[in-house]
């Protein structure tokens, strides 16, 4: 009796039966663990690469207008950044505030000070610009410092702001992403919006 416990016992060790089975229980969790962390970590690039584009293409975009700058046009320009931005909801879970600084002081000179000269936002998340409204004063260190602007020249800051929302959240990527755009007007002035009876996309 003893003695065929002991043969029974070493057939199943020699016995391959099972062994691919038993290498998958013990793999799987691991593969599973990184198809979730990959699928996080796709969506969350996809995203830093979409918000980047939209403040680019915000801040691109006003800069290329002229002293003809409408409410109109503002507005049809915000409207862009949701389409550059999907598949994420910018409009919901964002938001995007394009900013004019200007510089105040003597004409020809270098400016005294910086504030902002008009603001306009979109999307309605809830979240706080770094610059403020129309008249608020802005410190040199936040402008670039090759982008610094002579008295009433202006430039144009876009900054983006998506609130992040991972596909399996199981990685922990952070749920902020921002980018900032910065631009010098290209065709002419446009330190003033034009009201032609659009609403304004106000802050």
């Amino acid at each position: 009796m003893h003695i065929t416990v002991i043969k029974y016992i070493k057939s199943i060790k020699d016995c391959p039966k099972g062994v691919a089975a038993l290498e998958m229980a013990l793999v799987a969790p691991v593969l599973i663990m990184m198809l979730l962390a990959s699928a996080d970590v796709v969506s969350y690039l996809i995203a830093q690469q979409k918000i980047s584009k939209a403040a680019y293409t915000i801040s691109n975009l006003i800069t290329q207008m002229d002293e003809g700058l409408t409410e109109s046009k503002v507005s049809d320009m915000m409207l862009s950044i949701g389409e550059v931005s999907k598949p994420f909801d910018l409009a919901a879970d964002g938001k995007a505030t394009v900013t004019t600084i200007i510089g105040m002081g003597v004409d020809g000179a270098a400016p005294d000070s910086y504030e902002v000269s008009w603001q306009r936002c979109y999307g309605y998340a809830t979240v706080s610009n770094k610059f403020g409204p129309k008249g608020t004063q802005v410190l040199t260190n936040d402008i670039p410092a090759n982008m610094i602007v002579t008295t009433s020249q202006i430039i144009v800051v876009a900054d983006v702001v998506y609130n992040f929302t991972p596909i399996i959240g199981f990685l922990n990527l952070g749920t902020k992403i921002e980018y900032q755009s910065f631009f010098r007007p290209r065709l002419g002035s446009i330190n003033n919006i034009i009201n032609d009876a659009v609403s304004t996309s106000t802050c």
